[in-house]
């Protein structure tokens, strides 16, 4: 395995990795001191022991309202464990960089004075002005949970996750339905609102009552959308929320007005974050695979360190739908059934 990266290149040779670049490449407009630089610099490496890398990770700084503490947290804590595990076993260093993805320049200038030699942005609002320019300057980058077109992404099957999800909760006879996210702009959930409305469609199942809400990042709107919903609605009727966080900010709302789960409303979630099989009652949901959603992104970043110029490649996860009692209408029908 090849011990150095043009980072690590230029970094002992004191040029610019674009210089090694070229050198590595035979370019002849590289002035001969600084090509021997460069062949300099490689025997160097060759002869000692592998250079452990710096990882920078970066996470908008809203997802610290999510998981104040990024290596336990409920979605992208396992995402950073998987990513750790990997990159500690080949002997890298991983740090963290909160940061604003508005704030794309400042972003990029502080990457550039951390010296990274790799980046790995996390989130569906993640900034794609950073992940652009970090390629621009040779920096291996991969982008997780959300798809930027010509970088390397790992994302989850948003879209179908929520169509078959949904169309979980229509077998089970709910036939007036919410589909609820905190922002519908966000690509993730956008993805998964495209799915619920597909099932709706293709479910061939005359007269479903739909609505869709938005509840605002910090669920600021979610009392008066379930108060909409109750009046709306009479029962039995379900939410899809496009993610676990804001089903379980609903489960609280729900029975606090003393309504019953699943009998009187369905909620499904997305994630399967470690709280959703715990709640009362189990919330039916998505599972994605947050570690090894880490790990594969951790081990791409690896093969860019070795190859540069590889091709960009998009890795979308598959899901599972995992059904619980939080959408179990029809057993309670049955029971109905049983006892009349």
């Amino acid at each position: 395995m090849k011990r150095w990266s043009i980072r690590d290149v230029a970094r002992v040779a004191g040029v610019s990795p674009a210089t090694v670049s070229r050198v590595l490449n035979n370019n002849p407009s590289v002035a001969p001191d600084l090509a021997r630089r460069v062949h300099e610099a490689v025997r160097t490496l060759e002869g000692g022991p592998a250079v452990p890398r710096r990882i920078l990770v970066a996470m908008p700084r809203r997802l610290e309202t999510y998981e104040p503490d990024p290596m336990g947290g409920a979605f992208y804590g396992q995402v950073l464990t998987g990513l750790h595990q990997v990159f500690q076993e080949a002997g890298h260093d991983l740090a963290l960089l909160p940061y604003n993805p508005d704030d794309g320049a400042e972003a990029v200038i502080r990457v550039q004075q951390d010296r990274a030699d790799a980046l790995v942005l996390i989130g569906a609002d993640a900034s794609e002005e950073l992940a652009r320019e970090a390629q621009r300057q040779s920096l291996p980058v991969i982008v997780i949970d959300r798809h930027v077109r010509g970088v390397d992404s790992v994302i989850s099957d948003n879209l179908g996750g929520s169509e078959e999800v949904t169309a979980h909760v229509l077998r089970q006879g709910y036939r007036r339905l919410a589909f609820v996210s905190e922002s519908f702009a966000d690509p993730s959930f956008a993805a998964r609102r495209q799915g619920f409305e597909r099932a709706v469609a293709e479910s061939g199942i005359p007269e479903i009552d739909v609505r869709q809400y938005e509840l605002g990042f910090a669920w600021s709107d979610a009392p008066a959308v379930v108060e909409e919903l109750c009046r709306a609605f009479r029962p039995p009727f379900a939410i899809v929320a496009a993610n676990d966080m804001t089903a379980l900010h609903l489960l609280g709302i729900l029975k606090a007005k003393g309504l019953s789960i699943p009998d009187d409303v369905g909620l499904a979630g997305f994630d399967d974050i470690a709280q959703a099989g715990r709640v009362d009652p189990p919330l039916t949901t998505v599972r994605v695979d947050k570690l090894e959603m880490g790990r594969l992104a951790a081990r791409r970043v690896l093969e860019r360190l070795e190859v540069a110029d590889l091709l960009p490649v998009t890795i979308t996860m598959h899901v599972a739908v995992m059904e619980r009692a939080s959408t179990a209408l029809q057993t309670v029908l049955q029971g109905t059934r049983q006892e009349g």
